[in-house]
């Protein structure tokens, strides 16, 4: 267990440091857990600039799921001064120990080492961990129980890896969908896929009663007030056309936004000036260019094709939402699906110098990231 402990501190330690003092701001999942403490699913407190919140029969709610909110209970027993952000490098920080070992069941050691360091300082989780606001946080916490889910599934420990891959989907709802990949897993030996569903089965009744408990209606989420105050506001944020709140016409927006999407450079007199990241994300050919590696449709046993499979699925419902996920350095979405990746990735992986060089082209650009949305106030 050395390995992961270091890895844990190591990363803390970068986490921490590299923002000293962040503005502690967007912090929804933060009051929802506090509220939670003291059974109530409403936020008194939030403050009034906040975006994405629902007022509702005279009390303000998030449109948000609950999971996000679950995982900081802990830290607020512990201690009730704890903000968002601390708990956010913590979990992300024991998100990089157990991202490795989830990849020792199919590499070396030593290449898990590298490819967990790669994750979580070459890919768009460092900002995520890093600033912890409300939309970021809600991806760190989804990676720590889809993560958690896959390691007891290749335990062989289908009930705890059903429970949280429930715990997942009540984090950040579109993961659902990447279910398809346990299916695919499992539905030959019936039984332990039953075990896996009844593990999986926690998310329906936390899921409906939330939703009852602040709109009367077990089906209500309130995302669809959130859409309508955006569309309705002069807030650019979209990087295309704005379609409907789930439309096809909204896939080549992201697919940019995830592959491509350059930085901006600015340009006087033929030359220049200066280069930043773009406030609608940057596409992973710039960013975590390795990732490539795991997107390549070419598959050697089927657990490698189930794991794309799960990929593409988890990738549907981001890939047709309204906006690409601004603001943000790099493409936070793709924490969706990333851990997925990760194992294909780590299939794949021989520490060539080219793979060697394609880490240390992700993790001083995403150094690069950090450091310049730091600098913006992002």
């Amino acid at each position: 267990m050395l390995i992961p402990i270091l890895l844990f501190v190591g990363t803390w330690l970068i986490y921490k440091n590299i923002y000293p003092d962040p503005r502690n701001w967007y912090d929804h999942y933060l009051h929802l857990a506090k509220s939670i403490l003291v059974m109530r699913v409403d936020m008194p407190n939030l403050p009034q600039f906040y975006h994405d919140k629902i007022e509702f029969e005279g009390k303000i709610y998030v449109p948000f799921p609950p999971g996000a909110s679950f995982a900081l209970l802990p830290f607020l027993i512990i201690d009730g001064n704890v903000t968002q952000q601390q708990a956010s490098i913590i979990l992300g920080s024991i998100n990089i120990a157990i991202i490795y070992i989830l990849l020792t069941n199919f590499t070396s050691q030593k290449n898990s080492v590298l490819l967990s360091l790669f994750f979580g300082f070459g890919t768009s989780f460092f900002w995520s961990a890093v600033v912890g606001t409300t939309w970021f946080f809600a991806h760190v916490v989804l990676v720590f129980f889809l993560t958690t889910s896959l390691l007891f599934h290749f335990k062989k420990l289908y009930f705890l890896s059903g429970v949280f891959f429930a715990l997942a989907v009540l984090t950040r709802m579109s993961v659902i969908l990447s279910g398809i990949f346990f299916l695919l897993e499992l539905f030959k030996t019936p039984k332990k896929f039953l075990s896996f569903l009844m593990g999986a089965f926690i998310f329906i009744p936390i899921f409906f009663s939330y939703n009852y408990l602040r709109f009367g209606d077990v089906f209500e989420t309130g995302y669809k007030k959130v859409y309508q105050q955006y569309k309705n506001s002069n807030l650019k944020y979209s990087v295309g056309q704005k379609f409907n709140y789930f439309d096809v016409r909204n896939i080549p927006s992201h697919l940019y936004a995830f592959l491509s999407m350059p930085p901006d450079i600015s340009i006087s007199d033929g030359t220049i000036r200066q280069i930043r990241p773009s406030p609608f994300g940057m596409g992973v050919l710039f960013t975590s260019p390795l990732l490539f590696l795991a997107l390549l449709p070419k598959f050697k046993n089927k657990r490698e094709l189930n794991l794309y499979i799960g990929s593409i699925f988890a990738a549907i419902p981001v890939f047709m939402h309204y906006a690409q996920g601004w603001v943000q350095f790099g493409y936070r979405f793709v924490l969706d699906f990333i851990v997925f990746l990760m194992i294909i990735l780590t299939i794949r992986f021989k520490p060539t110098v080219l793979n060697l060089t394609l880490i240390l082209i992700s993790v001083i650009v995403n150094f690069w990231g950090v450091l310049w949305a730091i600098e913006l106030g992002w």
